[in-house]
């Protein structure tokens, strides 16, 4: 019987432009408290990157967040802006797509960009 991976509760993604082209990167928070990231794309063409653990959450901050869906994203931006990018400035600060994205509770995202 195979193992299911923990749900996703938190997810963010965006674009940074630089000298190698315009690439498009997703990151993660699974309700286990690991964050992983990855690149998706590249100049337009889609990337299959596996994704790269980050992190991972000590079990009393992800009590902590565990009470929303919005707290959860919110504490993922922090650790994006840890690794060297930070959100796009927006209406609203983040983006609600259409319909659920799968694997992400509530198809949240936040879109930030890379600062050098």
């Amino acid at each position: 019987m195979a193992l299911l991976s923990p749900k996703v509760i938190a997810q963010v993604s965006g674009r940074s432009s630089g000298k190698l082209g315009e690439m498009s990167w997703e990151w993660i928070m699974r309700a286990d408290g690991q964050v992983f990231y990855r690149l998706t794309e590249v100049n337009g063409r889609r990337e299959r990157n596996p994704w790269t653990l980050t992190t991972r959450l000590p079990a009393a901050e992800m009590q902590a967040i565990r009470g929303g869906k919005t707290k959860a994203t919110e504490v993922l931006d922090v650790i994006v802006r840890q690794h060297g990018h930070r959100a796009e400035s927006g209406a609203r600060g983040e983006n609600r797509l259409p319909g659920r994205q799968p694997g992400c509770a509530g198809g949240m995202r936040i879109h930030w960009a890379w600062t050098q």
